[in-house]
């Protein structure tokens, strides 16, 4: 087999073959635009006719293109993914949170069928990002903030406090805290998770 017959980087020549320039794929990836521009090349010499499919769908792009706000989110979830091996899952951390928000409503889209072809390419280059995490997962990091609660309640006789706090790590506690109190007042903390809060920390819930 020619070493040119196949292609060392399909996912560019999907996001090329989507309507996205050189530089969009470059800005995308993270590679210089010199390594991009030269892969295409190689492809377009080796007969895989990728310009004319290109430049037919970067004149079609149309309304459902990836806007700088979308873009900017799936950045985000990249990066994060990059950093921490793994989707955000936690939503009791506003910044993970927020892109919990965003990679559910681009799975609903997905289900829908109205994921223009450009997004889902872009999306697939996020491991896993069309399940959802276990439900087990979200369980065992609740479990383990309980844990910590514990541990700082017994260490300085208080509840941590998502204000005025003294160490990020109590910030983190009281804002985990604080979520646990809004949810509990609109009837949506699980009952066994209210049942450990009060058997773990008994008043928790007097403390605001």
């Amino acid at each position: 087999m020619s070493p040119q017959s196949f292609s060392l980087h399909p996912a560019w020549d999907r996001m090329y073959t989507s309507g996205m320039t050189v530089q969009e794929i470059a800005d995308f990836t993270g590679r210089a635009r010199s390594t991009v521009h030269r892969h295409l090349q190689v492809r377009e010499d080796a007969g895989a006719r990728l310009r004319a499919v290109h430049e037919a769908a970067r004149l079609a792009r149309g309304p459902d293109w990836p806007t700088t706000r979308w873009q900017h989110c799936y950045k985000a979830a990249q990066e994060f993914y990059k950093l921490n091996g793994r989707l955000p899952i936690d939503d009791d951390v506003a910044a993970e949170h927020k892109l919990v928000a965003w990679l559910d409503s681009q799975r609903a889209t997905h289900r829908s069928g109205a994921l223009s072809a450009i997004k889902v390419t872009l999306m697939d280059m996020i491991p896993g990002w069309e399940g959802t995490a276990p439900q087990t997962i979200l369980d065992d990091r609740w479990r383990q903030r309980l844990e910590e609660l514990v541990a700082f309640v017994a260490e300085t006789g208080r509840m941590p406090r998502y204000k005025r706090h003294s160490s990020e790590h109590e910030h983190a506690l009281g804002v985990w805290i604080h979520t646990q109190h809004q949810r509990r007042a609109e009837c949506r903390l699980l009952d066994w998770r209210l049942a450990a809060l009060d058997a773990a920390v008994p008043g928790w819930h007097s403390s605001m």
